[in-house]
């Protein structure tokens, strides 16, 4: 699991690079279908699952992806840290594509729906995707938060 974190996290500071215009695109500018601080959020996104990872190696972590009673505090704020702020991340990147998504990259492959009508379904089913992922965003922020404030104080 170490392996894969330390992995994933590589990948995602290449992305960041990438994001920051430290690194140049791969293919060049033309070669990109969105703004760079989408490729930052990505790579991000990966950072953070490469993080979840070494925690979940570290932490010896259940079946079940839980920490242990006894994980010190501190490995727990950090683990729910990276839980919504990727929660954040994935609906911050929906919401772009469903408002600002450029339409010549959306295509389907129901029948009858081309051109206009399929960009509207586009950004209707990504608006809701990024809604899903807001209200997960919160749900997993409020309830972490309460776990934390218990396990704090108790």
């Amino acid at each position: 699991m170490r392996w894969i974190g330390i992995g994933l996290a590589a990948a995602g500071l290449y992305c960041m690079l990438i994001g920051l215009e430290i690194l140049p695109v791969p293919g060049g500018r033309a070669n990109l279908h969105g703004p760079l601080w989408l490729a930052l959020l990505i790579g991000f996104v990966l950072a953070l699952a490469g993080a979840a990872a070494v925690i979940q190696a570290t932490g010896r972590t259940t079946v079940s992806g839980d920490l242990p009673a006894e994980a010190p505090l501190w490995l727990r704020v950090v683990h729910y840290l990276v839980g919504v702020t990727m929660f954040a991340c994935f609906a911050t990147i929906a919401t772009w594509v469903a408002i600002g998504g450029d339409p010549r990259y959306f295509s389907g492959g129901i029948p009858f729906l081309s051109g206009p009508l399929n960009v509207a379904v586009a950004r209707i089913v990504f608006g809701f995707g990024a809604l899903i992922c807001w209200l997960g965003a919160i749900a997993y922020a409020v309830a972490g938060a309460r776990k934390l404030l218990r396990r704090g104080m108790g």
